[in-house]
């Protein structure tokens, strides 16, 4: 019989912010009643964690802001739900790749103090499901995560705001991702937490080359080239169609544990189809500003099909070190996921042919097709 996940249960992860940024969510965003006991859970937690992080951040952090990353950092970027994940854990097989763990991603300034680690860690593991609902993709505090909400901790410009506020999601894209209507102090300190971010997982790792998976960063290419005019880009695409679906299928599983107002099934799919539309368009403008050899494009499909093949011409085409080393951890962890079942998803026909008419311009770029698609 097959292993039974661990349950476990979700908060938001504002439990581990700076207080003034959790009270300065709560000002600016209604929040329903019924949420209520959520938000004291978070709010309690956070309260907990307050004098941890606070000494972190006096004592420990300041060591870090005078270090420097010494390898280019390698960005994973692609809309949500296009194989982001599935390359990051592959890819951090290779022993030589930093990433921010599940842990750091929700207490980024509990992570060098002893005693508040233990206790939250512990917390953390207790809580953290097995398995994540939207996709079945495994979870654990020590795992790879995506660092965006982290970002969040100490400047207010997070976009994973939106899990708690997803009615602000458009107004978050063009704030957060965008940055517009953001004074440039307050970028310099998001750019600043930024690279203690990268520079507290490179130490946590214990490994030597910062590996990235931010969707959110599909649409900031030029401020990371700003901070890393070196840095190296992976873009994995995806049909559209089974974008949207998953997509979709995600955030009805995900949004429950995480909001603290709620949304129709009618205006996330109206924002799934805006926020796709802004952050491929920002990706496609600003991706020749990419030096020549740092950026590879592939496909989900690709990756799929032939994973191997698929890193050995990541790594060529990066030109980065260490593949033939890191080859057999690739192909054992390959092994292992043949046993992994992807959700299937049908789509209505109102709705395709609104996708064909919005993104249709992705799926003519990257020669996609809806033929194999089951409408009902």
């Amino acid at each position: 019989m097959p292993k039974k996940s661990k349950k476990g249960m979700l908060l938001p992860p504002a439990i581990g912010y700076s207080f003034k940024i959790v009270l300065d969510l709560i000002r600016k965003n209604k929040i329903q009643l019924k949420y209520v006991p959520k938000l004291i859970a978070i709010v309690i937690v956070n309260l907990i964690n307050y004098p941890f992080r606070s000494y972190e951040r006096l004592f420990i952090n300041p060591n870090y802001y005078k270090k420097t990353i010494d390898h280019s950092p390698v960005f994973i970027i692609g809309h949500w739900r296009s194989g982001t994940t599935h390359l990051h854990n592959l890819l951090c097989q290779d022993d030589q790749m930093a990433f921010v763990t599940t842990y750091q991603s929700v207490f980024p300034d509990t992570l060098f103090n002893k005693f508040g680690r233990f206790l939250f860690r512990g917390f953390s593991t207790l809580l953290i499901p097995g398995t994540r609902k939207g996709d079945n993709v495994t979870l654990g505090a020590s795992l790879p995560q995506e660092e965006e909400f982290a970002l969040g901790d100490k400047t207010p410009l997070c976009f994973y705001f939106f899990w708690m506020f997803p009615t602000n999601m458009i107004q978050y894209y063009n704030d957060f991702i965008r940055f517009n209507n953001i004074d440039l102090i307050q970028l310099d300190r998001w750019k600043a937490d930024y690279k203690l971010l990268i520079k507290k997982a490179i130490k946590n790792t214990n490994k030597k080359r910062y590996l990235s998976k931010n969707p959110p960063n599909t649409g900031r290419v030029k401020i990371l080239l700003e901070m890393f005019p070196d840095a190296k880009f992976i873009h994995i695409h995806r049909n559209p169609i089974e974008v949207f679906l998953s997509t979709q299928n995600f955030y009805k599983k995900m949004l429950p544990p995480l909001q603290l107002q709620s949304i129709s099934s009618e205006e996330i799919d109206l924002k799934i189809q805006d926020i796709y539309k802004k952050i491929m368009n920002d990706f496609i403008q600003q991706k020749e500003s990419i030096p020549k050899g740092n950026l590879i494009e592939i496909s989900y499909n690709e990756l799929e099909k032939n994973p191997i093949n698929t890193l050995n011409e990541i790594y060529t085409t990066l030109n980065i070190d260490n593949y033939d080393i890191a080859l057999n951890n690739f192909e054992t962890y390959v092994d292992k996921l043949k046993s992994y079942k992807k959700n299937r998803h049908k789509i209505k026909k109102n709705q395709l042919d609104i996708l064909i008419k919005e993104w249709g311009f992705i799926m003519e770029k990257y020669n996609y097709s809806i033929i194999r698609f089951q409408q009902v």
